[in-house]
């Protein structure tokens, strides 16, 4: 099926409107460990991507048990505007800005590219939960 550059282009910026978050992504830098100390730590890294983007979970989360203790993990993903940088998977990217204050500052890793739908309106990710300011995430 052929879309028109009008109908792609009104879609992906009807998509990009609605991404009520901000985010910046990078590719995380090289392990560098102290020959002194002993202590690994991370370089700074490469700031690939800084814009709109919406973050959101999905039902479906799995719970595992984990010694004596049950985790629940959910499935969530990152939606980028169509023209943006495609990350890698292990990027990290940080929630800067959101309409819901308990996001502000979480930490999530990218782990795969999902490619969909015929008007390719957006870019999404599937990501992993890294940090966050919240217990109950």
């Amino acid at each position: 099926m052929r879309i028109s550059p009008f109908a792609a282009s009104y879609v992906r910026r009807r998509t990009t409107e609605r991404m009520v978050d901000a985010c910046k992504i990078w590719k995380p830098g090289a392990v560098v460990v102290n020959p002194s100390t002993g202590v690994a730590s991370r370089a700074a890294g490469d700031l690939k991507y800084e814009g709109p983007c919406r973050f959101w979970e999905v039902p479906g989360g799995v719970q595992v048990i984990v010694g004596d203790e049950q985790i629940t993990t959910a499935n969530a993903f990152l939606t980028l505007p169509y023209d943006s940088i495609v990350p890698e998977s292990d990027d990290v990217v940080q929630i800067t800005e959101s309409v819901d204050s308990d996001l502000v500052g979480r930490v999530v890793n990218v782990t795969g590219v999902i490619r969909g739908g015929g008007l390719r309106a957006s870019r999404r990710f599937t990501v992993q939960v890294v940090s966050s300011k919240k217990d109950t995430w």
